[in-house]
């Protein structure tokens, strides 16, 4: 397992990172479940402003990452073929755009212009990412109600 904290199998909604670094938005999640035995864990995942409180998707992974003028957020999504794909929530345009290629676990480092840094599976035939989000195929855009 991972010991850096937080990691795909141990963070919570009481750590540091969910809250913006302007410290207007927070990513809050619900009950958090294994996927599978010793697997990373995931739950609901919403994005809290103003007194709102906005549903992201049923089955976000962890840690999320903020890009650096806080106007994005990465996050892992859960399929239901327990492969992970990227969502990038544009607070912007209050828009939510997963993309479709799949990952087995993502575990993020950085997020700069628009471009993600970090690991696909952190403890076991670990590969480097740079995902480029002006580059990759698109799966899906929704508007956040």
């Amino acid at each position: 397992m991972n010991n850096e904290y937080p990691n795909p199998w141990n963070f919570s909604n009481i750590d540091k990172n969910l809250l913006s670094p302007n410290g207007k938005y927070k990513i809050e999640f619900g009950e958090l479940y294994e996927i599978a035995m010793g697997a990373p864990i995931g739950g609901e995942c919403y994005l809290i402003y103003d007194d709102k409180k906005l549903k992201l998707n049923d089955w976000c992974g962890g840690p999320i990452i903020w890009n650096e003028t806080n106007e994005k957020i990465a996050l892992p999504i859960w399929t239901k073929q327990r492969n992970q794909k990227i969502a990038i929530v544009d607070l912007t345009n209050l828009t939510i755009t997963t993309f479709r290629k799949e990952f087995r676990v993502l575990h993020f480092n950085k997020f700069l212009d628009n471009n993600l840094f970090g690991n696909d599976s952190p403890i076991y035939m670990t590969t480097t990412l740079k995902f480029d989000i002006d580059k990759e195929e698109i799966e899906t855009i929704k508007q956040l109600k």
